[in-house]
């Protein structure tokens, strides 16, 4: 006898299978072969559609809104359709499937090289948790954590109840150390958004990404540059607030724009708060190295290089970008090569930059 909810499964899986028709005489006909079901009616099959409607509802609230049903019958075909071939009613693996995957890899760490099988790990436990947030009746149309990298992280016992309460939209308390030495613990409220993962080259870790909320104030409206990001290794002491608060944000709010118009990680949009990109441009000479570099990796999607109307042996690369203390760090690094033409305020700052760097010497 095959439960109604595996069978749910097995229609979903069935959906997926794009060479599968899926009708009454079709699923009725596999249900026979594969599980010896003798008993399926026409009224079972229109219930379990309506069932997987319901699922599918509940998964994707903002494509429902968006496309209608996702759940369509094709007349010309005489079939039911998923109206995206990328989604699904049910995780691809159940939380414990995924959970025994993950703890095998795990045991078997020396069959990898370079941290793969704990990269491997990481990326398994954070699929169910993932998969564990369609608990909630409404997801965020963002996703809720981005990985860039295998290995160890620090702060990563964080991301579990951090990813809860993305999802349920609840804000938490924690207190927050900063790198300087002589800070102390400050306390912060706030809704996580997102995790991030980011790698700068000395390490690679997670932060989160939040709107900070004030216990007076219920309803609180957010915009990109009211974000906060925190490092979850400098984090402490996290605990769910009871209180509950209402965010408010604009059709177009998607927090991983954040980061859209950077180099990095690092924004000053709590202390300019219309923080916008600026045209940065350089100059580099056509015959060095660090051309065929930005050719083949671009330091910003919105990177151009042209050769200067004057003097065709001198490229002029541009970038629409926020001037931050990477996209500096960047410039000095390479100072042999790239020398700035403007805005005059960046020009000016790597060329007092470059003096302190004399004194040294």
């Amino acid at each position: 006898m095959l439960p109604p909810s595996d069978r749910l499964k097995e229609i979903n899986n069935l959906f997926l299978r794009k060479a599968f028709q899926v009708n009454y005489l079709q699923v009725n006909q596999y249900l026979l072969d594969q599980y010896d079901v003798s008993n399926y009616s026409e009224r079972s099959f229109s219930r379990d559609i309506s069932s997987l409607k319901e699922l599918l509802k509940e998964r994707y609230p903002s494509l429902e809104e968006e496309l209608g049903e996702l759940i369509r019958f094709s007349r010309s075909q005489a079939c039911f359709y998923y109206v995206r071939q990328d989604i699904s009613a049910f995780p691809s693996f159940s939380e414990k499937e995924l959970n025994q995957l993950a703890s095998v890899i795990d045991l078997n760490q020396h069959l990898f090289t370079d941290g793969a099988g704990q990269g491997i790990v990481n990326k398994l436990r954070a699929i169910t948790l993932e998969n564990n947030l369609t608990n909630y009746h409404e997801i965020n149309s963002w996703p809720s954590i981005q990985l860039i990298k295998d290995g160890e992280r620090s702060g990563s016992d964080k991301i579990k109840v951090i990813l809860e309460a993305i999802a349920a939209k609840e804000a938490l308390a924690f207190s927050y150390q900063s790198l300087s030495q002589s800070s102390r613990p400050k306390p912060y409220q706030g809704i996580p958004l997102m995790i991030k993962e980011y790698n700068n080259g000395w390490y690679t870790g997670w932060y989160v990404l939040m709107q900070e909320v004030n216990s007076t104030e219920k309803i609180v409206k957010t915009s990109i540059n009211t974000l906060r990001l925190f490092a979850l290794d400098r984090m402490d002491e996290l605990k769910n607030l009871s209180q509950k608060f209402s965010l408010r944000y604009a059709p177009d709010f998607y927090p991983p724009d954040y980061f859209k118009n950077m180099l990095g990680i690092l924004r000053n949009n709590l202390i300019y708060p219309d923080l916008k990109p600026e045209l940065v441009q350089v100059r580099v000479l056509k015959s060095s190295w660090i051309i065929d570099y930005l050719s083949q990796y671009p330091l910003h999607a919105s990177q151009t290089i042209e050769p200067m109307k004057e003097d065709p042996s001198i490229l002029i690369i541009s970038w629409n970008i926020e001037i931050n203390l990477e996209l500096e760090s960047f410039i000095l690094s390479y100072s042999q090569e790239i020398s700035v033409i403007s805005p005059d305020k960046l020009r000016k700052r790597m060329k007092e930059n470059l003096q302190r760097a004399l004194l040294g010497y």
